[in-house]
């Protein structure tokens, strides 16, 4: 965590708010200071919001298809990033095999070609961190230290998955699936999956030291 604590710590706002994601009133400080609060996302080939593009088009970044590194992954820094994630990506890999195969070839399929265009217009950062990328997802979000209100994700597909995934020391939180009536023990360790655009959730948390993956 120490090699992305400064953007975490950056990634905290205090504009309206509505912007609840990154907004400071969401945050909590961690009891022992080894967990700094924020939410980042991080990806080997990320498109800027407001310039995500369906399917492979011309593949040429005069057509605006242009995704980038992440900046958390920039330098010499992201590379040790990347590697750190290798274990959590897998093991998130694998879940989304058995409980969603359909969205786990499609997260292939995207990467390899990602992997090519990266490779065919020589952008040697992206290549390196598309080869060694484990997750089939291609964007992790790092979030430490937050509590979420009710909510739903609108920009997830509503036949797409989200796995969540937990660890570190805190009190005791409960997920709550709030449209579904389902509630569950968010211990340390813990996955789970859902379709976030369609189930409205939330947890809280005010104790302890946690990172969600996401």
């Amino acid at each position: 965590m120490n090699s992305i604590g400064h953007l975490l710590n950056d990634s905290i706002t205090t504009r309206k708010a509505t912007e609840w994601r990154t907004h400071e009133s969401n945050f909590y400080p961690s009891p022992d200071g080894k967990i700094t609060p924020g939410c980042i996302n991080i990806s080997p080939a990320l498109f800027q919001q407001g310039r995500e593009k369906h399917g492979f088009p011309k593949l040429d970044p005069e057509d605006g298809f242009s995704p980038q590194v992440s900046a958390a992954l920039k330098g010499d820094v992201g590379r040790n990033i990347t590697t750190s994630l290798q274990r959590s990506g897998i093991l998130v890999s694998a879940a989304l095999r058995v409980m969603h195969p359909d969205l786990y070839w499609a997260g292939i399929k995207t990467q390899v070609r990602l992997g090519e265009w990266a490779t065919q217009y020589h952008l040697e950062d992206m290549c390196h961190h598309l080869k060694h990328w484990a997750s089939v997802f291609n964007v992790v979000s790092v979030i430490c230290n937050r509590w979420s209100p009710p909510h739903r994700d609108p920009k997830c597909r509503p036949e797409a998955f989200d796995i969540m995934t937990t660890a570190g020391v805190y009190h005791l939180v409960i997920m709550d699936f709030m449209n579904l009536g389902i509630k569950f023990l968010y211990d340390s360790g813990s996955m789970l999956a859902s379709s976030c655009r369609l189930v409205r959730h939330h947890m809280h948390v005010e104790q302890g030291s946690w990172i969600v993956t996401a």
